[in-house]
């Protein structure tokens, strides 16, 4: 696989933000422990997006350079029907990454997203004060789990 493609990007961007947001939550660095583990997380998802469905990182007009984020076309009109930015992302559109497979690990992890709901890129220009450790250690735990089947995934080249 071509090192330049967005889902290699991705995944290793995946990684990354992950090693990074652990290093700063155990030396107890909470604010930009929480933002890295959302980037992780996020950066998984989109791998896997791009891997396993119609998402694509294509131009969305005729030359045009390539797509910031991934986005999927919507069948009959060929124009861009939803988009991949950053999280949260409702239940439903993950779910493209489990229908119609035997996905139930994904499937279970992807239950525990709801761990994000409440984060926001937008946080990086807070002061921190409002960052609970409690959910900085809840996110941490979702992210290990998204990581570790994003690795598998690149692995077996399925889903699990």
């Amino acid at each position: 696989m071509s090192g330049n493609r967005a889902e290699h990007h991705y995944a290793h961007a995946a990684v990354r933000h992950y090693d990074d947001a652990v290093y700063l939550h155990d030396d107890n660095r909470l604010p930009n422990a929480d933002h890295h583990f959302g980037f992780a997380v996020e950066c998984a998802l989109k791998s896997m997006v791009l891997r396993f469905t119609a998402a694509t990182m294509n131009p969305r007009r005729p030359n045009s350079p390539p797509a910031t984020r991934p986005w999927v076309a919507d069948p009959v009109t060929g124009k861009a029907a939803h988009d991949y930015g950053h999280l949260p992302w409702v239940a439903a559109d993950l779910a493209l990454l489990t229908h119609g497979r035997s996905a139930a690990h994904l499937s279970a992890a992807l239950g525990n997203l709801g761990a994000f709901d409440s984060w926001s890129v937008d946080d990086r220009y807070l002061d921190g004060t409002t960052v609970v450790e409690a959910h900085v250690t809840r996110r941490r735990t979702v992210a290990q789990e998204i990581i570790t089947l994003h690795e598998q995934a690149l692995i077996t080249g399925r889903l699990l």
